[in-house]
């Protein structure tokens, strides 16, 4: 699957709480894993990384420094980007 940049702005996710940990953990390494998403309607959803948005959300808003963390790594589950590799993308039409 391949790996894109979104902006937190462009993605759906509902707020949740968050452990001080994971917190501390993001503020310090930021994201190690991609958020998944959705892509339905020209729309992205969220379907697992809620916690780690709503951090990158409170961090933006409330500590200086982190406006770098608004693009974040995304997979999008069912964009048809199923390999990592362009070169297949014009040769496997079946």
């Amino acid at each position: 699957m391949r790996i894109i940049q979104l902006s937190i702005d462009d993605i759906h996710y509902h707020y949740c709480p968050y452990r001080q940990g994971t917190y501390d953990s993001v503020k310090r390494i930021g994201l190690s894993f991609p958020i998944k998403v959705i892509y339905k309607d020209n729309q992205y959803y969220c379907q697992d990384g809620h916690k780690r948005l709503s951090i990158i959300h409170d961090l933006i808003e409330n500590e200086e420094g982190y406006l770098h963390l608004k693009n974040v790594p995304v997979i999008a589950l069912n964009d048809g980007s199923t390999r990592s590799n362009d070169c297949w993308r014009g040769k496997n039409t079946h």
